[in-house]
């Protein structure tokens, strides 16, 4: 099944599931755990530079009109959340055709056989930048080849439960998909299996056994597989300190196209020595290339800081793109430590995403498609802080993607070059005037680079915001920004003034 088809498919599942059961459950549970919520939102928007161009520019008034749905459940076997938005894109006075876009993030888990027979699953539907060199844009509503829509799903069963009382277990299948629009890059799908034994009780010293099959494809680049099969120990000297150790071996076809045989080995460890502070470390060695996690949260009273620093392969089959962030998943990776409930976390992350003027679904971070797989490093810090009546929030991202192997995709950004950099950087002061209103400014500048002549980009822009409750469900706001994008081919400037109504029913 197509992703787009996929993801529809899982929407409508989804949907009414999520409302039979909170049919079943109303009465018992007050609907405690489950929120239903339609909205719309109309915005007007006019720009001097619909078509992002140096020298012909063509002013333009931009309306759009979105319904969506916001469906969020706790309760019950069946636990997830569906974000699904449908936007008609209107341009006066512009040579730009009218046009339809869609946003969509679906998540959820589906117990369907009591403490065994579980279901994965997640979808997206997102606007995305296909290079990371062409044209980029601060919003999703201007004319601007270079940004596409993508579809990705994922589905997961899987078995969980307990061998006699000496270990515990996990089978996994799962299948995934992603698509492009209006391109090949970026389309991938892939089959994996996993089995996972973990040691049982509560000793100091532990063991754990892996084993899994993974095949990807690509419809840009070659195919790829991979098999692992490996054994770990793990040692809890204090309930606050975890250590590791792990070897094995695989089987891969990364390097040379065919199939090599090779081992695997890595070290890891985590601190957490109070709710508020957390510090991880992990490295592993391939053959294909090493990968590791340092990670570090810590929270005070009123404020959150993150660092961390990764390496990764990245095989495709419905995974973003290297890079990837939406304003809703950097807030939300910000929140975690704050709130570790999902569905109180999400309302949290969604109220000061909506009082600062922010759409959950906009990129927050660079990003491009790629057409095979890669070896990809991304190191981040980011923070939040509150006052009484303010708030400061920033991220700075470094992502360095490259080739995986041999590989070489037919089209793209590294097709062109074997190493993609970007950076991005991010910064939001908001401060509540009333209890019903509030100003916010952001910054952000996002970098692309490479090691060839020609190949890098800039884009930095300024918006600030005028938010206000106009009702308990019933919303507005006034703002504009100024966008500067530089490169050898497409630079551009724009200046625009925006209005959004927003209703929730």
């Amino acid at each position: 099944m197509r992703p787009h088809l996929l993801c529809l498919a899982l929407t409508a599942a989804a949907s009414a599931s999520l409302q039979a059961q909170s049919l079943d459950q109303a009465e018992a549970s007050g609907r405690q755990g489950f929120r239903f919520t339609p909205s719309l939102n109309i915005s007007q928007t006019w720009t001097d530079n619909n078509t992002l161009s140096s020298t012909a520019r063509d002013a333009a008034l931009i309306t759009m009109v979105t319904p969506g749905i916001s469906i969020v459940s706790n309760t019950g076997r069946l636990k997830g959340s569906l974000d699904y938005s449908l936007s008609g894109v209107l341009y006066t006075k512009s040579v730009e055709k009218n046009r339809n876009q869609q946003a969509m993030a679906a998540r959820g888990v589906a117990e369907l056989i009591e403490n065994l027979f579980y279901v994965d699953g997640n979808a997206s539907i997102s606007q995305q930048v296909a290079s990371a060199f062409a044209q980029q844009t601060p919003g999703s509503n201007l004319s601007n080849p270079n940004r596409t829509e993508v579809a990705t799903a994922n589905l997961s069963p899987y078995l969980r439960g307990r061998l006699g009382g000496f270990a515990r277990f996990e089978l996994r299948g799962n299948a995934a998909e992603s698509n492009t629009k209006d391109s090949i890059v970026g389309d991938s799908s892939s089959l994996s299996a996993n089995l996972r034994l973990d040691s049982e009780g509560m000793a100091k010293l532990g063991w754990w056994a892996n084993a899994s099959s993974l095949q990807s494809h690509y419809r840009a680049g070659a195919d790829s597989k991979l098999s692992t099969a490996t054994f770990g120990l793990k040692y809890r000297p204090d309930v606050d300190l975890l250590f590791g150790v792990n070897g094995g071996l695989e089987r891969s076809d990364y390097l040379t196209g065919q199939m090599q045989n090779s081992k695997n080995y890595g070290l890891s460890a985590t601190w957490s020595p109070s709710p508020i502070t957390n510090l991880a470390l992990d490295w592993q060695h391939h053959a294909y290339g090493n990968s590791h996690l340092i990670s570090f949260d810590h929270r005070w009273p009123r404020s959150s800081l993150r660092i961390s620093d990764t390496q990764t392969a990245s095989t495709g089959g419905g995974s973003a793109p290297s890079g990837q962030n939406t304003n809703y998943d950097l807030l939300s990776a910000q929140y975690s430590s704050i709130e570790p409930d999902p569905v109180k976390r999400d309302a949290l992350v969604r109220e000061i995403l909506r009082s600062r003027g922010m759409s959950p679904d906009a990129i927050a971070t660079a990003s491009f498609l790629t057409g095979g797989p890669t070896l990809s490093r991304s190191q981040t810090l980011s923070f939040t802080t509150q006052g009484v009546r303010s708030s400061l929030t920033g991220s700075v991202t470094q992502t360095s993607t490259q080739r995986l192997g041999n590989s070489m995709p037919s089209t793209g950004d590294l097709s062109l070059t074997s190493k993609v950099v970007q950076r991005s950087y991010s910064l939001t002061a908001t401060h509540q005037l009333t209890p019903i209103s509030g100003v916010s400014l952001t910054l952000t500048q996002s970098d692309g680079m490479s090691d060839q002549a020609g190949l890098a980009s800039t884009l930095r822009s300024a918006t600030a915001n005028w938010t206000w409750r106009l009702g308990p469900r019933l919303s507005g706001q006034l703002g504009a920004r100024h966008s500067r994008f530089s490169s050898t081919s497409f630079p551009y400037r724009e200046s625009a003034v925006f209005a959004n109504i927003l209703q929730q029913f």
